[in-house]
């Protein structure tokens, strides 16, 4: 009879993973976890234990299809005394193209400790994707040095090149009201160094990255539906869709698929101007 060494039996563990995750196995993934396992997932929230991730499991199952793998590289195990550790980088392969799961790399770190019969269970599940301070977005894939693509993001890359907007509206209060009630926000008058320009400000932080702008009334600035086009992030587009109409705006093109980048919808305001609404849902 062979018997494994620790790190083959770890391996064996970790395919073992995969396969129930393959076979959308809640039981089998999580037979591979102590009971009191804390898990540090790239999905919210921060921390959490088994029930939940058994219920995260389950949520997500019925959105992969019945064939695809997982790939793994670089994949390194250390064992020392009860405690080992492994970590790699992986992703989804074969999923249908847009698939949500399949346009990224993950980075897993797993502690892993031995049993009384000798087996290894985890202990602590670290999954998670490194992210770019500046633009406040996930790196999706490794850099080139990493085996990744020459196309990927680079850590710290320079920010967007936009950074202030301004809608011009004829009506200011109408124009409050109309997105006050789309985007649920409030807006803040700004202190205009010009006596006949008006400002109402979105909600904003200075000191975060990201654009930010306002509604703008001023002598000789017309509204228009045509030039930029500014979009607004949404969690579902066809949600700000529906409330444009209902707030006295006007539906231009209803939610559409713009492939592995989401979905748009255009509608404009009361005063005429069109308006980009953006989810990746």
């Amino acid at each position: 009879m062979t018997t494994m060494t620790d790190e083959q039996a770890i391996h064996a563990a970790l395919e073992e993973w995969g396969a129930a995750f393959r076979n959308k196995n809640a039981d089998r993934c999580l037979a591979l976890y102590t009971a009191d396992a804390v898990f540090f997932d790239a999905i919210p929230p921060f921390s959490s234990g088994v029930q939940a991730m058994r219920e995260k499991l389950e949520q997500c199952f019925p959105h992969f299809p019945d064939q695809f793998s997982i790939e793994k590289k670089d994949v390194r195990i250390e064992v020392g005394g009860t405690l080992a550790t492994s970590h790699f980088l992986w992703h989804f392969t074969g999923l249908p193209a847009g698939h949500p799961a399949g346009r990224h790399w993950l980075r897993t770190s797993l502690v892993w400790k031995r049993q009384d019969n000798q087996s290894w269970l985890i202990t602590h599940d670290h999954c998670s994707a490194p992210f770019d301070p500046f633009t406040e977005k996930v790196v999706l894939q490794p850099t080139a040095e990493e085996g990744g693509s020459a196309a990927a993001a680079e850590p710290c890359a320079p920010v967007n090149p936009v950074g202030w907007f301004e809608i011009y509206v004829q009506d200011m209060e109408r124009a409050k009201a109309f997105y006050n009630k789309v985007f649920d926000v409030t807006l803040t008058r700004l202190e205009s160094p010009i006596e006949q320009m008006e400002f109402w400000a979105f909600p904003m932080q200075m000191d975060r990255y990201g654009t930010a702008g306002a509604l703008v009334k001023m002598p000789d600035c017309p509204s228009t539906g045509h030039g930029a086009l500014v979009y607004f992030h949404c969690e579902d587009c066809a949600v700000q869709a529906a409330r444009a109409v209902e707030a006295g705006g006007g539906l231009h093109k209803a939610k559409m698929s713009i492939g592995q980048y989401g979905f748009i919808a255009l509608v404009t305001d009361t005063e005429g101007n069109m308006i980009g609404l953006h989810s990746m849902q």
